[in-house]
């Protein structure tokens, strides 16, 4: 009995550590969210942190990290911590876009030299 709960125990380890190392892919988008990235303006990010007053922190390619707080409540922001979303900066405004194609309007809070 021993021996096989060692054996489901191993099993179970090793089948968490393949989960882990699996390379992370950038998520395919919706239709809509397709359409919206081909009008162009959105760069790839990376949603880094969601703070409890629901500020955001998104990290460009080019390693930037940006303060957003989104204008109204965002229902989904919080799903895509530690995923990779598209966003658009303007000057004080920014819009986010999911892989869905939902998007949350934000107040652009500029970069962010701490991280």
């Amino acid at each position: 009995m021993r021996k096989l709960r060692g054996v489901v125990v191993c099993a179970v380890f090793a089948g968490g550590c393949a989960l882990i190392s699996a390379p992370a892919t950038s998520p395919e988008p919706s239709p809509k969210a397709a359409e919206l990235l081909a009008a162009g303006g959105y760069v790839e990010a990376h949603l880094m942190r969601r703070f409890a007053e629901g500020r955001l922190l998104v990290r460009l390619p080019d390693g930037a990290v940006w303060l957003l707080d989104p204008k109204e409540h965002c229902s989904w922001c919080w799903i895509y911590v530690g995923k990779t979303v598209w966003v658009k900066l303007g000057k004080r405004s920014a819009t986010l876009l999911n892989p869905k194609g939902e998007t949350a309007e934000c107040w652009n809070g500029g970069p962010m030299s701490k991280y």
